[in-house]
């Protein structure tokens, strides 16, 4: 605190010196106050001689992994299961009539373009539910044309979440292709879903259980290491400050003996004009 005090930038400011180094310096103590602070921080500086950061490099490695894996995965497991719940749910009869009863009722709404609460059917803010009414009206008309095109329409959306939907727009072979392969696909797995869904979820528990592994095992690591070599490093850098100590009060003791030398030049070049005979 001290040292912060003593080099903060308002006070060196008012004291002429540069703005730069006096920021810099002010930084550089603010950061070893915070190591010193946070243990965990102190103790990843202890071990491996650099500060890495506020997080923890367990929590960098969890963070990463529920990122880069975890996430994607249950994201892609949780729609294969809302797909086929919904396919499933559309294929009851009376939930069918329900919703193409719905989508009669927004269908007249917009017809005469009802307002609700300021909000018109027919503007933007409308928009959505005469979209969403539409696709729910689709969804159970396509389950009851054909079962199979109901898969093949689930697995072309699924599709669509690992790869741009723009992509399919904007090549139609590919997305001929794409349709064709969601047919197939969709024809190979009858019956199989339920254990599609199962294989999804374990796959997601078992990276959990991988990324918790590589978390933890990271951490293990950083106590092992802080055990064996923690105190030689610890030794180590005393020896290196105490060196620097020494060299800076060498270097302090030769600056005093040439500022000495200075002063007794002078005096000796001042007594030796003083005692010049004037001619």
């Amino acid at each position: 605190r001290r040292m912060s005090l003593q080099h903060h930038p308002d006070k060196v400011r008012a004291s002429g010196s540069s703005c730069e180094e006096a920021n810099a310096k002010f930084n550089e103590i603010k950061i070893a106050r915070d190591i010193l602070v946070d243990p965990d921080r102190r103790k990843i500086h202890d071990t491996f001689g650099i500060d890495l950061g506020e997080e923890k490099p367990e929590l960098e490695v969890w963070t990463i992994g529920v990122g880069s894996m975890l996430s994607p995965m249950g994201t892609f497991a949780l729609k294969t299961f809302v797909m086929r719940a919904v396919i499933w749910t559309m294929g009851w009869r009376y939930i069918g009539y329900l919703v193409l009863l719905l989508g009669m009722v927004v269908a007249l709404l917009y017809a005469i373009d009802f307002k609700f609460r300021e909000v018109k059917v027919r503007s933007q803010d409308g928009l959505p539910y005469v979209i969403g009414a539409g696709i729910a009206v689709g969804v159970v008309a396509i389950v009851w044309i054909w079962q199979l095109l109901a898969d093949a329409a689930g697995i072309f959306y699924l599709a669509s979440e690992v790869v741009d939907l723009a992509l399919f727009v904007e090549n139609w072979k590919i997305g001929l292709g794409a349709a064709i392969t969601s047919f197939c696909v969709a024809w190979l797995v009858r019956g199989w879903w339920f254990w599609i869904i199962v294989l999804q979820v374990a796959l997601v528990v078992v990276v959990l259980i991988a990324v918790s592994m590589a978390s933890e095992l990271v951490r293990l690591w950083i106590e092992n290491v802080k055990t064996q070599h923690g105190d030689n490093l610890k030794d180590w850098r005393l020896r290196m400050r105490k060196q620097r100590k020494t060299l800076q009060d060498e270097v302090a003791e030769l600056k005093n003996k040439m500022q000495d030398c200075e002063r007794v030049g002078n005096g000796y070049a001042i007594d030796n004009t003083a005692r010049r005979p004037v001619r």
